[in-house]
């Protein structure tokens, strides 16, 4: 799976659009979450996406799932999604 990262504001517009398919939250490692959004375009196609650190090209993680939970709920509108507790491996087929 090919992971897209982009600046939360970028993915907050994109929810405002209508775009947003499914979120999914990636437990990595203890005190260690990221949110994977699968977003669709005109043309129907679903790229999956996560937040960037603003100053740099990483995965911006969350120490505590509950502030990750309330910002998807307020200001994202999400209302349910996937909790994945299992390794995380952005390769399928690699271990």
């Amino acid at each position: 799976m090919q992971v897209f990262l982009i600046p939360q504001k970028q993915i907050e517009e994109e929810i405002r659009r209508g775009r947003l398919q499914a979120v999914k939250i990636q437990r990595v490692a203890t005190k260690q979450w990221f949110p994977l959004f699968e977003v669709g375009d005109d043309a129907s196609n679903v790229v999956v996406c996560s937040i960037r650190v603003q100053a740099k090209e990483e995965v911006r993680y969350w120490a505590d799932l509950r502030l990750l939970v309330e910002w998807l709920r307020e200001r994202c509108g999400v209302e349910s999604c996937v909790l994945l507790l299992s390794k995380f491996n952005p390769k399928p087929g690699e271990p």
